[in-house]
């Protein structure tokens, strides 16, 4: 994965165009509406794009040709192309490039590749082995979901609101980092984080001298 440099991006505003209404672009497009503006151009959708019409722009056409994908990849941040065939993936590919988009091609490795994600609210975790091996890549996040549990988000939200008193409360950084560093490593609010957040805030106040 020479030259990818794993990034997170704020896709609030920006337009993102798959092209193929099939299995891959279904998977795409339920991905990406939870970030982004999406519109899916193909011949056809599945039932569960067909579902997502709230939430996605269907654009129905009779063939992807040049003048369809030109006028849909016009403003776009980020191109998919994901139908069926290599040839059209490649040329959908040349002229979102053409066009100053960022290209995520599902039947290669391009220049933007697509993490497996955890999301755990306040935190993310993206895995990839680049186009090497998708079964590792699945196997990793299944692993790394068993230890990135749900408590670990609960915990987010307490560091993030103890950090506001103790910048308020306490002058020293070191010592605001020891103190938010001993609340990790207490196994008994990481214990309490998992039945009552009200006691695992107390047991951390108490790290507050």
């Amino acid at each position: 994965m020479s030259g990818h440099l794993p990034l997170f991006i704020d896709l609030s505003d920006r337009k993102i165009v798959i092209f193929g209404g099939g299995s891959v672009g279904e998977r795409k497009a339920t991905l990406f509406s939870k970030y982004a503006k999406v519109v899916v151009v193909s011949r056809g959708f599945t039932e569960k794009l067909k579902k997502l019409r709230d939430r996605i722009k269907l654009v129905q056409v009779e063939e992807i040709g040049e003048e369809i994908v030109q006028s849909h990849v016009t403003g776009a941040f980020l191109v998919i192309p994901a139908t069926s065939s290599s040839r059209l993936n490649k040329m959908i590919a040349q002229i979102a490039v053409s066009n100053r988009a960022l290209v995520n091609r599902v039947d290669e490795v391009s220049e933007v590749i697509v993490p497996s994600i955890i999301d755990r609210d306040r935190i993310a975790v993206a895995i990839s082995t680049g186009a090497s091996s998708p079964a590792l890549t699945r196997y990793m996040r299944e692993k790394l979901e068993e230890v990135i549990t749900p408590e670990f988000a609960e915990m987010a939200r307490l560091q993030e609101e103890l950090r506001k008193i103790l910048r308020r409360d306490v002058k020293s950084q070191m010592e605001r980092r020891k103190i938010l560093w001993e609340i990790l490593n207490d196994d008994t609010i990481w214990k309490a984080l998992k039945e009552s957040r009200e006691e695992a805030w107390r047991l951390a106040k108490a790290h507050i001298k």
